[in-house]
């Protein structure tokens, strides 16, 4: 019987020719394996590496057994002895990169011997190392209590019962520390259970992190800005800060920033952005400017989402959108080109065409905007959606009014009959689509003093659930009334 797809070869496939032979170092080494069995049948897969696939468990057993008769329980017991070796040499690569936490060890163990000189040495290394941390993360608060605690446990062995008063503030301090952790780790989980919302439509019930909220609240831990940092953006990623706090968040990102970790600098930078996009569309020009200001931080300082190893076409489309809006052309063209390898390639022509159509538009290029748009795949309903949109705009500012009803009866039916559009952006388009057809009736009809009516009522509507307002208020500009 082979062992090809035994649970150690496997292991031992997804091993490089280097580490396959660091392996064998730590096998050999007698610290860490006396069996001279383990030896041989390690030789003997090595051999067959990296396939493993012509060996048999008879062949190994007549080599390390040559006088007995086969057993395929010693052959097994050998095998599941060797994985379990395997797989501390593992072990043993992490914590071979683990410095505060051998440090901790270490110290334990001079504790244990009653080394105070060397525990002294051993402690100072400790806080040396920790002040050199450059990334406040759960286990640099983790491993900042732990070496107090380690201080504080030894020191009072070392201290007459009568003077333990002592270390009171020390373990006022230990105890504290404490509490920063578990707060760090509940706002962690919290702001990775609001991601999960955001895409599985599921609400987590985290009563705990509602509790850690209003104490932040009422105690807020100045002296860890990146506790406030998560709080903050905790916060208005529920929609229920202000601008101060929105504000008072920036300020903290701009000294803080690099001390975060790489996966809370995105989502935090995703979050601002979602914030300051809904309160531009509520309205508050100010946070237009601001959205874009964080769109922009996030690409130049390589923050921008990703999945996997690519650029999401959503995102890269929603990057481009959002410059051209700010008529920034020339950035996001530049970044149309710099980033198109980063898309997943089988999205990768389909995301640039429509962009480079959307920029094409934006340039007052129609037709080479119209040939652009014909290029893109609509299978997707929200390609469909954004293709339908530019269609329409681009037929009406050039004045092609058949083209510009046809358009708007073709929208109409796909937003009728297509049952994947989420509602509230059907709602956003249904609207959108109804003014400009009635924008149009008043320009075919002569009957221009209707436009102010439909521009009141646009410039009352809820920008939620109106697609492309601004727009829509420019165009009406234009007409002479």
């Amino acid at each position: 019987m082979g062992l090809e797809d035994s649970k150690l070869t496997q292991l031992l496939k997804t091993f490089t020719p280097l580490e396959l032979k660091r392996l064998e170092n730590f096998i050999l080494s007698p610290f860490f394996n006396t069996s001279k069995q383990i030896n041989t049948l390690f030789n003997i897969l090595k051999k067959s590496y990296p396939e493993f696939d012509d060996i048999a468990k008879e062949k190994i057993f007549k080599a390390i057994y040559p006088n007995e008769t086969y057993k395929d329980k010693k052959v097994r017991d050998l095998l599941s002895r060797l994985l379990k070796l395997t797989e501390a040499y593992l072990a043993h690569l992490e914590f071979s990169g683990m410095d505060m936490l051998q440090i901790r060890f270490a110290m334990q163990q001079l504790s244990r011997r009653n080394l105070e000189k060397h525990f002294t040495g051993k402690l100072k290394e400790a806080e040396q190392q920790l002040d050199k941390e450059k990334i406040v993360s759960a286990d640099y608060f983790f491993n900042k209590y732990s070496i107090l605690k380690e201080k504080r446990s030894y020191l009072e062995i070392l201290t007459s019962l009568g003077k333990r008063t002592l270390f009171f503030n020390d373990i006022i301090e230990e105890t504290d520390l404490f509490v920063v952790y578990s707060i760090y780790k509940i706002l962690k989980y919290g702001l990775t259970f609001q991601t999960h919302e955001r895409i599985s439509r599921h609400k987590y019930d985290f009563k705990m992190l509602d509790e850690i909220l209003l104490y932040l609240k009422a105690n807020p831990i100045n002296d860890y800005p990146v506790i406030m940092i998560q709080y903050y953006t905790i916060i208005l990623n529920r929609d229920e800060g202000d601008e101060s706090m929105y504000f008072e968040l920036r300020n903290l990102l701009k000294n803080n920033l690099d001390t975060l970790e790489e996966d809370d600098r995105r989502t935090i930078m995703v979050v601002l952005f979602n914030y300051t996009k809904t309160q531009a569309l509520k309205g508050n020009q100010m946070f237009r400017k601001e959205n874009y200001i964080i769109l922009k931080d996030t690409i130049e300082k390589g923050l921008h989402p990703m999945e996997g190893n690519f650029f999401p076409e959503s995102s890269y489309i929603t990057v481009v959108g959002t410059a051209l809006q700010e008529k920034d052309y020339q950035w996001a063209e530049n970044f149309m080109k710099s980033y198109k390898e980063q898309l997943p390639p089988e999205q990768r022509e389909n995301a640039y065409n429509l962009c480079n159509s959307i920029l094409n538009y934006r340039l007052g290029k129609y037709g080479v905007a119209l040939k652009g748009l014909a290029r893109v795949s609509i299978d997707d309903f929200y390609y469909h959606l954004r293709v339908k949109n530019h269609q329409l705009k681009i037929y009406y500012e050039m004045g092609d009014y058949d083209s510009t009803e046809r358009t708007i009866d073709s929208f109409r039916h796909f937003l009728s009959t297509t049952k994947f559009i989420p509602e509230y952006i059907k709602v956003r388009f249904v609207n959108y689509v109804n003014f400009v057809s009635r924008i149009v009736n008043a320009r075919l009809s002569g009957h221009l003093h209707n436009l102010i009516d439909i521009k009141n009522e646009i410039v009352n509507f809820n920008q939620e659930h109106l697609e492309n307002k601004t727009w829509l208020l420019e165009q009406i500009n234009k007409v002479k009334i």
